[in-house]
């Protein structure tokens, strides 16, 4: 039987490093929604300027701060990778649903990071390397996410 058949190793990879991407996604993010909450300066280490884009208009939506849009993301990712893995059959649905939405979650999420990054650029002209190492995770989930669509193995 081949690997897509039988769920093998190929089929799980993927999945394992969405799961293990949440651990730096979610940590990153938290550190950034405690500095939004907390009014404390980001420590950039003279890289970036992480203080303006923290405090620019566009780090939050309806006071809730951007960057705890990014611990949920990390979260519910992590969530649905681990449900894969470990095959969850009392999940509504059983699994089929899993691919789908973590591809969607990460396309929404690409695109919503390509859209900061561009506010970071362009309008605020600075840069958060906080925010650049989300933006890296982000599409690293992506391609973590389609890499796992196209791996196949049962769903």
């Amino acid at each position: 039987m081949s690997d897509r058949a039988t769920g093998g190793l190929s089929g799980t990879v993927p999945w394992v490093g969405l799961a293990l991407l949440g651990l730096p996604g979610i940590a990153v993010a938290a550190y950034l929604t405690y500095a939004h909450w907390a009014d404390r300066a980001t420590v950039c280490g003279g890289i970036g300027e992480c203080e303006l884009v923290q405090t620019s208009e566009y780090s939050d939506i309806a006071g809730v701060p951007v960057a705890l849009l990014g611990v949920f993301y990390f979260v519910a990712m992590a969530f649905l990778a681990l449900a894969r893995i470990n095959r969850i059959k009392w999940m509504p649905g059983g699994l089929e649903w899993v691919q789908p939405a973590a591809l969607s979650m990460a396309l929404a999420a690409t695109a919503f990071i390509a859209y900061l990054t561009y506010v970071e650029l362009f309008i605020l002209e600075a840069i958060c390397v906080w925010c650049v190492g989300l933006a890296t995770l982000t599409v690293a989930s992506l391609a973590l996410t389609v890499w796992g669509l196209f791996a196949g193995g049962e769903g």
